[in-house]
């Protein structure tokens, strides 16, 4: 259930970066959702470079192990309604934003400077936004919303 809850959560939190970031690199023309996406500097997956699902789908991936483990470490410290959380959700948000600098060194193909401060502004706003959408979606999907989901499954199967 956890790990489920932890999968939500990151596809929810993923999503909202990866679309505020697909709309910036939209509206201003600066490549953070490229940034976001890239992985040509990996050579196990580089052939992934090209195909859009693939690359969110590596997006993706990274995502789901944040959400798991936020949902892993707050129920394992008993701090589901704590304003823990928020310092968790933080944490793991910068640790994320923090690879920007070495996404930017890394990559092969055009991304935005490491000294951008435009193109860093946006991309810390997007993973404020994530921390943000991981902690609503937490507790959305473990407040009511979640807990009728399940009974109703116990109880349609009683």
């Amino acid at each position: 259930m956890m790990k489920k809850i932890g999968m939500w959560i990151g596809t929810i939190a993923g999503a909202a970066l990866g679309a505020f970031l697909y709309g910036i690199e939209k509206l201003t023309g600066l490549s953070v959702y490229t940034l976001l996406i890239n992985v040509d500097f990996i050579p196990v997956v580089r052939h992934a470079m090209g195909n859009p699902f693939l690359e969110l789908l590596l997006h993706f991936v990274v995502s789901w192990t944040i959400g798991v483990v936020f949902v892993y470490l707050l129920d394992r410290w008993n701090k589901q309604k704590s304003p823990f959380r928020f310092a968790l959700s933080a944490f793991l948000s910068l640790v994320a934003a923090a690879t920007y600098v070495p996404l930017t060194i890394l990559a092969v193909q055009p991304t935005p400077a490491v000294t951008d401060i435009q193109a860093v502004s946006y991309w810390l706003a997007g993973h404020a936004i994530y921390g943000l959408f991981l902690v609503g979606s937490y507790d959305f999907l473990k407040g009511t919303a979640w807990r009728k989901r399940v009974e109703g499954k116990k109880m349609a199967l009683s």
